[in-house]
């Protein structure tokens, strides 16, 4: 009769078997958990530099910026946004229009000694670019006359070496101000009749119903004349926009009459609308001007847009509005 082996004679067995699988154990470990591990500080470190690299563009696109600027303000979000494994290191590269922005961080390895690695340097690189906004969709078929933007709200040209005219200074905080229609405004902007086109207001030729007018800076826009807003337009359309800022156009030269006039694309401006008068229902309570004027009445901003379909350009015309964009370094 064969005799049964009792269990005491596999103790050794197994405790081998245990010691010869404990180093793949282990390193499967390392990889799981340390992996795992890693991976979330890069995420976290990736957040930081999108992040750094959007504010330091938001920030330069409106004002002047230096590189200890844009190093402090990506070591702000890095740090914000440090990862569980060490406190990042963040610095920023700008250059006209844009900027790298480069996180770098450690993880120490809970695991990782198995497999003869007890930490691991990670990092994270992100780039943003900003310019002046030179074509695009206004969602209000409108367009300002930068002589009248200078004289009625205030804002001093821009000027190059050769004299022309290539922006406007917008303060930074703004400026509020109710812009009235040319045949009332009173400056000297205009010719002796004192209106561009008939209604004399910059409206366009909407492309499709009441909004999207689209535009390209030195093209020709067509106009829309008359005192009321274009055709196809509704008071609802203009309501809506109430405390909105928006793009605007901003033109420099008109030709033409009529249905034939249209006007020369000068730029784009921010602008936040408060109230407006223009014919008939096209008014809000508390009406800015007589009912014997057009107007509209809003502030005009610094303004960064994060959610465009404008094109841009670092030397476009500055009329204080922007357009920044979360860009990878190597889509340049």
């Amino acid at each position: 009769m064969q005799r049964m082996r009792s269990s005491r004679d596999d103790r050794g067995a197994v405790a081998v078997w245990v010691g010869i699988l404990m180093v793949p154990l282990l390193i499967v470990a390392a990889l799981a958990i340390d992996a795992s591990a890693m991976f979330t500080d890069r995420q976290r470190l990736q957040h930081g530099a999108d992040a750094g690299a959007l504010a330091i563009a938001q920030q330069c696109s409106v004002a002047p910026c230096t590189d200890d600027v844009a190093d402090a303000v990506a070591q702000e979000l890095a740090t914000a946004n440090a990862p569980a494994g060490g406190a990042p290191t963040a610095s920023a590269e700008l250059d006209p229009g844009w900027v790298e922005v480069a996180n770098d961080s450690e993880r120490d390895f809970w695991f990782g000694g198995a497999a003869g690695e007890d930490d691991v340097a990670i990092e994270a690189r992100s780039a943003a670019s900003w310019g002046y906004p030179t074509g695009g969709p206004a969602v209000m078929p409108f367009a300002f006359s930068w002589c009248e933007l200078a004289v009625q709200a205030g804002l001093p040209a821009i000027r190059n070496t050769a004299n022309q005219v290539v922006g406007l200074q917008i303060p930074a905080a703004g400026v509020t101000r109710t812009i009235l229609a040319t045949k009332t405004s009173g400056t000297d902007c205009t010719g002796p009749s004192g209106n561009l086109v008939p209604g004399g207001f910059g409206w366009l030729e909407p492309t499709d119903g009441c909004g999207d007018a689209v535009t390209d800076i030195d093209s020709w826009a067509p106009s829309d004349p008359g005192n009321a807003p274009p055709n196809g337009c509704s008071p609802s359309d203009f309501s809506q926009w109430i405390g909105q800022t928006v793009l605007l156009p901003v033109f420099d030269v008109y030709v033409g009459q009529g249905n034939n006039a249209k006007y020369d694309i000068f730029g784009y401006v921010a602008f936040r609308l408060d109230s407006y008068y223009f014919a008939g229902q096209y008014e809000t309570p508390d009406r800015p001007c007589s009912t014997n004027q057009r107007c509209m009445r809003g502030t005009f901003l610094r303004y960064a847009d994060l959610d465009s379909d404008f094109e841009y350009s670092s030397g476009g015309p500055q009329l204080g509005a922007s357009v920044v964009e979360l860009r990878l370094p190597e889509e340049g």
